[in-house]
C-alpha cells in the first residue's frame, strides 16, 4: 500500500509503489531538516497512482510523496541510497538532476553500478554462473534475465558524489546520524543509525516479514554469508528501538529480529551441510530440495545465489568443496573428497 506518514520526530516513510517482481512497494524516508532535508532511498521511475502517467523524468510517484509531507524535489540537498538495487535507487540521478543535492553512497557500490553500466553483460556472467551450478534451457534464461526488467525504470545511472566507507556522520533536523556498513544483502549496503531516538533505516538488512536474501554473485564477495552474519551482530549491539526497513512497516526491537535472522542464516547453513554430507549434491538439485513449491525466475535466482552463498560459507572454512562433473557441471561434496589439482 502506498502512502506517507510520520513515523517518528522529523522522519517521514514513504511507501513507494514498485510492482516488478511481486514486490508492491520500497520504503523512502524523509528527514525533514530547517529549509533542506534528506532523502533515504529513492524508489523507480512510477506514477503517482497506477496507471498513471509518471513524467518526463519518472519522478510522479515520489514528487506526490515527498509534497504530501510538505517536501519537494527542490529541497532534497542529500540522498542517501542504502544499497544499489534499483529498487532502492532506480531515481537516484534524476532526484540529484532536479535537487542540486549531494549523492551519498558506499564506495563497494560500484560493484552494482558496473552492472548498469553493462546490463547485457551481467546477464552473461549469471548465466554462466548458473550454467554451472546445474541450471539449463527456459528455466536458465528465465532465472537469469530479471535484471533486464528493472533497467527501464532506472531513467540514468546516478553517480555518488561522496563515495562512504562507514562511521560517517551528518545532521538532518538538528538531529544526528551516522552511517553503518552492513555488507551482505549488497556489499555496499549501509544503514542510518540515530542514536537519540534509537532509530535504524535499515534498507534490506532488517525486514521484519522476510529473511532478506544474501546473493553471491560472481566478483564481488567470497564469503557473502559471513559478511551477513557480522553485519547482523553490528546492529543487534546498536539495540534498535524502531526499524525502518525499505519493504514493509517500521518494527520494534530490532536487535530480536537481527538475533531471528541470524539463527534462521544458521540452521540453513547447518541444513546444506548436512544434506552435502549425505550426498553429494549440485546447486539445482540443493534448491529443488529446500523449496518445494514452484519458484518464478527472480525467486530462483535469490534462491540459488543465497545458496551458493552458504556453500561458499562452507568453502572458505574447507568444510565443502566443489569438483567438476563430466558434463561441465560443478557438485558440492565434504572437503575431504576434494581431489588433486
Amino acid at each position: 500500500m502506498t502512502g506517507t506518514a510520520e513515523v517518528a520526530i522529523g522522519v517521514y516513510r514513504l511507501a513507494l509503489p514498485l510492482g516488478i517482481h511481486g514486490v508492491p512497494t520500497v520504503s523512502a524516508y524523509l528527514l525533514a531538516g530547517d529549509g533542506a532535508d534528506t532523502l533515504v532511498d529513492c524508489g523507480i521511475a512510477a506514477a503517482a497512482v497506477e496507471g498513471g502517467d509518471p513524467g518526463p523524468d519518472g519522478t510522479a510517484a515520489l514528487s506526490a510523496a515527498l509534497a504530501a509531507c510538505g517536501s519537494s524535489l527542490e529541497r532534497i540537498e542529500r540522498i542517501v541510497v542504502t544499497h544499489a538495487h534499483i529498487d532502492h535507487f532506480g531515481l537516484a540521478g534524476e532526484v540529484v538532476r532536479r535537487s542540486g543535492g549531494e549523492l551519498w553512497m558506499h564506495a563497494r557500490t560500484e560493484l552494482d553500478l558496473a552492472k548498469y553500466d553493462e546490463p547485457d553483460e551481467a546477464v552473461d556472467r549469471r548465466t554462466l554462473m548458473l550454467a554451472d551450478h546445474g541450471l539449463y534451457g527456459e528455466e536458465l534464461t528465465e532465472t537469469s534475465e530479471g535484471l533486464l526488467d528493472w533497467m527501464p525504470v532506472m531513467p540514468s545511472i546516478g553517480r555518488p558524489s561522496t563515495r562512504l566507507a562507514g562511521g560517517e556522520r551528518f545532521t538532518a533536523g538538528g538531529q544526528a546520524w551516522e552511517v553503518v556498513h552492513t555488507p551482505g544483502h549488497s556489499p555496499g549496503h549501509i544503514c542510518l543509525w540515530n542514536a537519540a531516538q534509537r532509530l535504524l533505516c535499515s534498507g534490506d538488512h532488517l525486514l521484519q516479514i522476510v529473511s532478506p536474501p544474501v546473493t553471491f554473485e560472481r566478483g564481488f564477495e567470497t564469503d557473502p554469508m559471513r559478511s551477513y552474519l557480522d553485519s547482523l551482530d553490528r546492529v543487534r549491539a546498536l539495540e534498535p528501538g524502531l526499524v525502518l526497513p525499505g519493504h514493509g512497516n517500521p518494527f520494534p526491537d530490532g536487535a530480536r529480529r537481527a538475533e531471528a535472522i541470524s539463527q534462521g542464516k544458521r540452521r540453513r547453513l547447518q541444513q546444506i551441510r548436512e544434506l552435502v554430507e549425505a550426498r553429494e549434491h549440485t546447486v539445482t538439485e540443493l534448491t529443488t530440495e529446500l523449496f518445494r513449491s514452484a519458484l518464478t525466475g527472480p525467486q530462483r535466482h535469490f534462491a540459488m545465489a543465497e545458496i551458493l552463498a552458504y556453500l561458499a560459507f562452507h568453502e572458505v572454512r574447507g568444510v565443502l568443496s566443489r569438483a567438476r562433473r563430466p558434463d561441465g557441471v560443478f557438485v558440492w561434496r565434504p572437503a575431504e573428497h576434494r581431489e588433486a589439482g
